[in-house]
């Protein structure tokens, strides 16, 4: 991942695209790391604990989990043309898709957090 940096000469609307530019890449890369080990957590369940239910949780889990990549990858497609904003509504809208993209990476963290403590719970009741 690749963060961009801020310069001396940089607008505040260019700051505010970088900083959103590298929060999304983090978020993107954070969700295929958690849709990565969730695929090993769901074959642990299922072939360590025989736990087919919990097995079942974490590809439902990998599927809400590539919705929210889809999600995220729709909106780093249109992230270009918020450089092309040269009103304060255009800005808005751009700056409001953000903070419904940032709810749901963290809608999606909380949930993963959740099913690995489920997980984990297995092994120590």
């Amino acid at each position: 991942m690749e963060i961009q940096s801020y310069f001396e000469h940089d607008s505040d609307d260019q700051i505010i695209q970088k900083r959103s530019e590298n929060e999304l890449a983090l978020w993107m890369e954070h969700v295929d790391y958690i849709i990565n080990e969730s695929e090993k957590l769901s074959k642990i369940a299922s072939n360590t604990l025989h736990n087919d239910e919990l097995k079942q949780r974490f590809l439902k889990f990998i599927e809400d989990s590539t919705e929210v990549t889809k999600t995220l990858n729709d909106y780093k497609k249109a992230m270009p043309n918020y450089k092309e904003c040269d009103h304060l509504e255009c800005d808005m809208f751009y700056i409001n898709t953000h903070e419904k993209v940032r709810q749901d990476y963290i809608k999606i963290i909380a949930a993963y957090r959740e099913l690995k403590d489920v997980f984990y719970a297995q092994f120590f009741n």
